[in-house]
């Protein structure tokens, strides 16, 4: 290596050094203690605690759940998977409308939709 290569090494070496190093020897700083004029925070008790992380979200679920089930159940609606059956619905199925072409009566008709023969 000639000396200008190595003085580039050196260069970087030492920048990527400094750069790891500083932050650490300035983030001593940020551990100080809080001043003391500062008042001390008050402890929380294990009960508070429960109360806060646990029955906060249940109650919020049960207000939640009210709102969706309470229409069907004021309308006297069964939420049981097995309610009242549903009559069978065919979606997309046969309609019978007045304007629908008119199904194939024959193995030579041209009624119907689209065909296609081998």
């Amino acid at each position: 290596m000639t000396s200008h290569a190595v003085r580039r090494a050196i260069a970087a070496v030492s920048a990527i050094s400094a750069g790891l190093v500083v932050p650490v020897l300035l983030a001593g700083p940020a551990s100080a203690d809080p001043p003391t004029s500062w008042p001390t925070a008050p402890s929380v008790d294990f009960l508070q605690v429960l109360l806060l992380f646990v029955g906060i979200p249940v109650l919020m679920m049960i207000v939640i759940g009210a709102m969706v089930m309470g229409p069907s159940l004021a309308r006297g609606e069964s939420l049981s998977p097995h309610g009242a059956e549903e009559e069978a619905q065919w979606l997309g199925g046969p309609r019978k409308a007045a304007g629908e072409l008119a199904a194939p009566d024959s193995e030579g008709s041209q009624a119907g939709g689209a065909g296609g023969t081998w």
